[in-house]
């Protein structure tokens, strides 16, 4: 396959090529607006380089796109993707209005594009577990559930030469928009039903930026689950905090490593997750491939990101005005 890759100077991108040439897939071009980035990377890889990702899919034609933006120009290219026919996976959060993006969803369905979003986390091997014992009806009735996911100080964006991360215009906001997507996301999945409310309560108190530094959500289902969720940049450094926990009428785990932990059932017995020697990008990469090539659909689609991207402006909304913002 003919593969190029837009956005080269995200942080992530580099995640994509590796995965990439470990499964032997030919990158034939990179873009971005910062043509100097541009044209390193694609003398890292051996490619060429663009400085505006429409030019690229129109002079390479590649067979597949793995797509990156500044969060605020994501649908908009997300929709320009969708008119050229092209396949692709974006970056979350593939925007930063969930209406507009609902509107690239209903595109992406009736022109049967391969339109999906890095909701990566469903594919770690702990949450790969929980979502088979769902369909299973092993996993039981979610009542409570936790997710802390906490990462370093966002001045790294800066030395990443992403700055724009840390403007609200262009980035939507803090960590919500950032690497809330994925615990929003998993929420989703593991209650499985529809969120009644969202409350949020958001803080600049450590940094002091435009954005803010720590978002606490609580969602509130329709069939009466709760689910806490904390986003920050809070740690020192680059490192990375995280707390995941779930309770249900059969089972309870909770863990600090999501690619491993014990799930404890009610009856007493106890399934332990192994970590995979794969690394999860790696296995992302192969995963969206294998179901590209056999027509299934993407690992999460445009219309996943939809449901997470309305939560997210939901909480936003709550957190500017200190009430519930209800959904149902």
């Amino acid at each position: 396959m003919r593969i190029a890759i837009l956005g080269i100077s995200h942080w992530h991108a580099a995640q994509y090529v590796r995965g990439l040439q470990d499964v032997r897939q030919e990158i034939v071009a990179v873009s971005d607006a910062d043509q100097d980035i541009a044209a390193e990377r694609a003398r890292d890889i051996g490619c060429r380089a663009y400085p505006c990702a429409m030019q690229l899919i129109e002079n390479e034609k590649p067979d597949f796109v793995f797509a990156h933006a500044v969060h605020a120009d994501m649908t908009r290219l997300a929709e320009r993707l969708v008119d050229s026919g092209t396949p692709f996976v974006m970056e979350k959060p593939m925007g930063t209005d969930w209406q507009a993006l609902d509107h690239v969803a209903k595109k992406a369905r009736e022109r049967g594009v391969f339109a999906g979003v890095d909701l990566v986390t469903r594919g770690y091997r702990l949450s790969r577990e929980l979502r088979r014992l769902k369909q299973e009806g092993r996993l039981g009735r979610v009542t409570y559930h936790t997710h802390r996911l906490l990462a370093g100080d966002p001045v790294r964006y800066c030395n990443w030469n992403v700055p724009w991360v840390l403007d609200p215009e262009r980035a939507g906001g803090g960590p919500l928009f950032n690497f809330g997507p994925h615990v929003i996301d998993l929420a989703l999945l593991l209650v499985g039903a529809p969120v009644a409310s969202v409350f949020c309560r958001s803080s600049d108190l450590l940094h002091g930026l435009d954005i803010s530094d720590f978002s606490t959500v609580s969602l509130s289902f329709s069939n009466g689950a709760v689910a806490t969720l904390e986003v920050g940049y809070v740690c020192p450094g680059s490192r990375y905090d995280r707390l995941f926990s779930l309770c249900t009428d059969s089972a309870f785990i909770t863990t600090n490593d999501f690619e491993k932990g014990t799930i404890m059932f009610r009856d007493g017995t106890e399934l332990d997750v192994a970590r995979p020697e794969a690394l999860p990008a790696l296995n992302y990469v192969e995963d969206v491939l294998t179901r590209f090539h056999e027509g299934r659909p993407p690992p999460a689609t445009i219309d996943d990101m939809v449901g997470v991207l309305r939560i997210i402006n939901a909480a936003v909304e709550s957190a500017r005005t200190g009430h519930d913002v209800k959904l149902t």
